[in-house]
């Protein structure tokens, strides 16, 4: 995963669209859009995200020889990796989500097919990036990369193991809660 922006990056990017701030500013937010756009129309779920974590890599790719109307393809090559990525995390997030429905199961419920319905439920009922974080720490992994896996994820929340396992434990309680409000 790439690290955001710095000032330094920032300032060759608007540099390579225009000596005049206004002007780079102006083509800086053109390119977003058309970004936004491109990943909207892929059908990832967070378009924004992509978008940003797109322009955080082109200054990696460009030079002081480069032409203003070689950045958006250049972009443009960035989002087309970006956007594999994220299908792959989002396969990833799918396939923990139907790993934690078959294997924590969820209590019967009279009418409701395995009760994965009400699970369902209240798995959206959370936010996206609770439910994101919740599967992505069940993610399905042999042991051995479960361990790594999960503090990547607190390395990448900003936060110590102890603190993510507990966030955890709290999202897990309301899930648990809300499934038994629903019985």
């Amino acid at each position: 995963m790439p690290k955001s922006l710095t000032s330094e990056a920032l300032e060759k990017l608007l540099n390579t669209f225009s000596d005049d701030k206004m002007a780079a500013a102006a083509a800086y937010a053109d390119l977003r859009e058309s970004l936004l756009r491109f990943f909207q129309l892929k059908g990832i779920s967070d378009p924004d995200e992509a978008a940003d974590e797109t322009l955080d890599r082109i200054p990696e790719r460009i030079n002081p020889n480069t032409k203003k109307d070689d950045v958006k393809f250049i972009a443009f090559s960035i989002a087309k990796f970006v956007f594999l990525e994220k299908i792959r995390q989002e396969q990833k997030q799918k396939a923990a989500a139907d790993g934690f429905y078959q294997n924590r199961g969820a209590p019967k419920m009279p009418g409701d097919a395995d009760g994965f319905e009400t699970l369902r439920e209240c798995l959206e009922s959370l936010y996206d990036r609770e439910r994101a974080l919740l599967l992505d720490y069940f993610a399905e992994l042999p042991s051995r990369q479960l361990a790594a896996h999960r503090q990547k994820m607190a390395d990448r929340e900003k936060m110590d193991l102890n603190t993510l396992r507990n966030r955890i434990s709290r999202l897990r309680k309301r899930l648990e809660d809300c499934v038994n409000r629903k019985k």
